[in-house]
C-alpha cells in the first residue's frame, strides 16, 4: 500500500506498548495544559535508564521474565534520544549486540547488564558483560526479596567490579520487601545503589500505607524511608525514570522542590519511556523535564539532576 510521506505510519502495538503508552497517557491528562504540551528540551542531559527494546525482553532487558518487548527500531530509539536532548545514553539489560553498538560510539552510549537473578548462571553471565564492557547491573528486576541471597550475591558481585546496581522496587512483584533495604545497605557500604520504581517513591512519604501500590497521590509528610536512606547512606542514589519518578515530583511540588534541593548529589535523571518521539503528551521524559522545570530550581541544581551526578558517579567522559 502506498502511503503519503504526510501521513504518519504506526506500527502495531504489543500489550506492554499499550499498557506503558496509556500508562502514560493517563497520567499527561492528570496534568496541566503546560505538562501535555512538552517540547524537546534544549538543555542536554544524561539518561541513565533506557531500553533499547528491540527484541526478546530476557536479551534486551526490557522485563523481567523474558516476554517478547515492544518493538522500536535503533532508529527510532536515537530519534527519542536526541528530541530529550540526551548526549549521553545507559542503555539497560544489554546483550552482546547492544554492547558491542555501544563501543563504536563510547561518548554517546554506555551499557548496563541483567540477567535474571534467580537463574544460576546469573553471576557467570552478568560477569561475563562486565569483562565485555558493561560498565553497570540493571535494571535488576527479578521477583525476590530486596535481601534475598540472590540479590546479596549480585552485590558482591558488584562490589568486585566496582560497579553500580539499579534496582527496581515493587513490592508485592519485584524486590520484594522494601522496609528492609537497610540491610543491603548496611552490609554493602561500598556498593552504589541506585533506587527506582513504584515502592522506591511511594517512600519519599513518611505517611505511606503499604497496601497503597501503584503511584500514590497527594501531599507528601517528610521523614519517608527513601528521603531518609538518601540522607544516610553515602552509596545511595535515585533514578527519577518512568511514570514512578514523574509522580515522584508532581503530587506535591512543594515537597518536591524541597526534596530535590536536598538530595541535589543523589538525583540522576532516567527516561525508562516507551515511545518511538520524545515528544507528545505520553512521552514520559518529555512530562518529566516539564515538571522539572516546574519545581524552578537553580541553574546549578538542575544540572546536577540533568548531567553531572551521573558523569560522576557513572565516572562517564563525556562534556
Amino acid at each position: 500500500m502506498n502511503v503519503p510521506e504526510s501521513t504518519p505510519v504506526r506500527p502495531s502495538l504489543s500489550r506492554r506498548d499499550f499498557i506503558a503508552s496509556s500508562s502514560a497517557a493517563a497520567l499527561a491528562l492528570a496534568l496541566p495544559k503546560a505538562f501535555a504540551q512538552a517540547a524537546p528540551a534544549q538543555a542536554p542531559l544524561i539518561d541513565i535508564h533506557m531500553h533499547q527494546n528491540a527484541g526478546p525482553a530476557s536479551a534486551t532487558g526490557g522485563g523481567a521474565q523474558g516476554k517478547k518487548s515492544f518493538p522500536r527500531s535503533m532508529e527510532e530509539f536515537q530519534l527519542h534520544q536526541r528530541n530529550i536532548g540526551a548526549v549521553m545514553t545507559v542503555i539497560l539489560g544489554a546483550n552482546d549486540a547492544t554492547i558491542d553498538y555501544a563501543d563504536r560510539e563510547p561518548a554517546k552510549w554506555v551499557c548496563f547488564c541483567r540477567h535474571p537473578v534467580t537463574e544460576t548462571d546469573s553471576r557467570e553471565k552478568m560477569e561475563r558483560a562486565l569483562k565485555k564492557g558493561a560498565i553497570g547491573l540493571g535494571e535488576l528486576k527479578d521477583p525476590v526479596a530486596c535481601d534475598s541471597p540472590q540479590m546479596q550475591r549480585t552485590a558482591e558481585l558488584a562490589r568486585e567490579y566496582d560497579v553500580p546496581m539499579l534496582i527496581h522496587f515493587e513490592d508485592g512483584g519485584f524486590n520484594d520487601g522494601f522496609r528492609n533495604f537497610h540491610r543491603m545497605l548496611d552490609k554493602y557500604p561500598t556498593v552504589k545503589f541506585i533506587g527506582h520504581g513504584q515502592t522506591w517513591w511511594a517512600h519519599i512519604n513518611k505517611d505511606h500505607n503499604d497496601e497503597d501500590h501503584g503511584y500514590p497521590k497527594g501531599p507528601v509528610t517528610r521523614g519517608g524511608l527513601t528521603d531518609r536512606w538518601l540522607t544516610d547512606y553515602p552509596n545511595l542514589h535515585s533514578d527519577l525514570s518512568a511514570n514512578s519518578g514523574n509522580n515522584g515530583i508532581m503530587r506535591d511540588p512543594a515537597f518536591a522542590r524541597d526534596f530535590v534541593i536536598r538530595q541535589q548529589d543523589k538525583i540522576l535523571f532516567g527516561s525508562d519511556c516507551p515511545c518511538r518521539t520524545g515528544v507528545g503528551p505520553t512521552c514520559v521524559s518529555a512530562n518529566k523535564r516539564v515538571a522539572l522545570d516546574k519545581l524552578q530550581l537553580e541553574p546549578a541544581v538542575m544540572a546536577k539532576v540533568l548531567r553531572q551526578n551521573a558523569r560522576k558517579l557513572l565516572r562517564l567522559k563525556t562534556a
